[in-house]
């Protein structure tokens, strides 16, 4: 049996657009009911007024922790006006959770913008920042006594990216200018939020939780080869070294230009990371949009979810030594999960991830925690519905919006129980 340390932290992930409901001043909200084809949020599984079932089903389950975040459009609808029910409502939700003896990670923006931000550039308008950190400082004070664990940003570097690069996400930009431009902005928030949290709680521990796919390249000999090799070194600075490096010095990284961020270095307490897949990038002359490379190539053997994506439980240690060596601070698995819409891999993709973590722990790397994404199945952004995240299902065409724990579900709970995976586990 793969024992975990005693004070390691179990919980479950999730993100308020994704599961309340409803978050008509958004710009994803506006965003979806503009896009042809696109399924809407709707009321997702309306944890919005379903918080208090959800959170009994957390203490059901044996969750320790639960990781869930704040809207900025509920709290800040219009620019300067804060919405007091909405604020009510989120310290009902927070008061919930510590009267279950439920810890919880609080997370600041999760990719989601008020619709008056979008409307005034987005990230790309400095005067964004300072809108941001408004908001955080309001958010702080209102909710300081609730969060064990704060996290400033999810994965800036993706909303940056899929939003500004490849267009795939609202403002739909395809601008390598805007990509950059957002980046700035975004890190220049990150410093921001993580000194306002301090000022108002000198205690607390502030963190950012960072999408971190595991890049390998094909392996193809000669020139090809080195062509991918290439490819990855590149794709991670991209994807995540950048960011990563500008956290570390305090100084924008060259891809996002030049200058020195206030605040910047060292502004976290520990790591957060994302991990749910591989990738390996295979030269192809099939493939010239994508600069001759096959980014879904599939080794032969390896597994996959419902997105396609690679199912590489190694990766996660991979990923976890880089950020170790890089940061030396504690880390948190603050996203780990599978699209698997009839449960039969989810089991095993927890366990086996678990054993890598276990590792790392044995080996003196901190890692302090590790929260399932997801707790419940949720509107899974551009692909609405159809991926199922969720240790717990739910059927949109039920009028109830039943709650119903998948056999992985009761899995992951034996594991909390025994403080780690059995031999006969998976």
């Amino acid at each position: 049996m793969n024992k975990f340390p005693e004070n390691f932290l179990w919980g479950s992930a999730v993100s308020g657009h994704q599961i309340e409901g409803n978050n008509e001043h958004s710009d994803w909200w506006h965003w979806e009911l503009a896009t042809e084809g696109q399924q809407t949020s709707g009321k997702a599984v309306d944890h919005w007024n379903r918080f208090e079932e959800d959170h009994d089903l957390l203490v059901e389950m044996g969750h320790e922790a639960f990781r869930f975040g704040l809207e900025w459009a509920r709290i800040e609808p219009r620019r300067g006006e804060f919405d007091s029910a909405a604020i009510d409502q989120y310290r009902r939700m927070l008061q919930s959770l510590r009267d279950r003896g439920i810890k919880v990670c609080l997370t600041l923006h999760h990719w989601v913008l008020p619709q008056w931000v979008s409307e005034q550039n987005d990230w790309r308008n400095p005067d964004t920042v300072e809108q941001f950190l408004r908001y955080v400082d309001f958010a702080v004070q209102e909710f300081a006594e609730f969060p064990d664990l704060w996290i400033t940003l999810n994965e800036p570097m993706v909303a940056s990216l899929a939003g500004n690069l490849s267009g795939d996400f609202p403002p739909q930009r395809r601008s390598i200018f805007a990509c950059r431009q957002v980046s700035r902005n975004m890190l220049r928030a990150h410093a921001g939020a993580y000194r306002i949290i301090h000022q108002h709680c000198p205690e607390a521990r502030v963190g950012l939780a960072m999408a971190y796919p595991h890049l390998e390249g094909w392996g193809t000999p000669g020139p090809e080869g080195w062509y991918e090799r290439l490819a990855v070194w590149f794709g991670k600075k991209v994807v995540y070294e950048a960011w990563d490096r500008s956290l570390e010095t305090g100084r924008f990284h060259p891809l996002f230009g030049w200058g020195v961020v206030d605040g910047l270095r060292d502004s976290i307490d520990f790591c957060g990371i994302n991990y749910y897949f591989r990738m390996t990038p295979r030269f192809s002359l099939r493939h010239p949009r994508s600069g001759f490379l096959d980014p879904a190539a599939l080794p032969e053997g390896v597994e996959t979810n419902d997105f396609q994506w690679q199912i590489w439980p190694e990766g996660i240690r991979h990923i976890i030594d880089e950020v170790w060596n890089r940061f030396r601070k504690p880390i948190f698995i603050t996203e780990n999960g599978i699209a698997d819409r009839d449960d039969s891999k989810r089991g095993a993709y927890i366990v086996n991830h678990l054993h890598q973590l276990h590792q790392a722990i044995q080996e003196g790397i901190p890692v302090e925690g590790y929260f399932h994404w997801s707790f419940i199945d949720n509107f899974e952004w551009k692909e609405g519905f159809e991926m199922k995240f969720g240790l717990v299902e739910v059927d949109l065409e039920d009028p109830d919006l039943a709650r119903r724990p998948r056999p992985s579900a009761g899995l992951y709970s034996r594991i909390i129980r025994n403080r780690g995976p059995l031999e006969t586990d998976a």
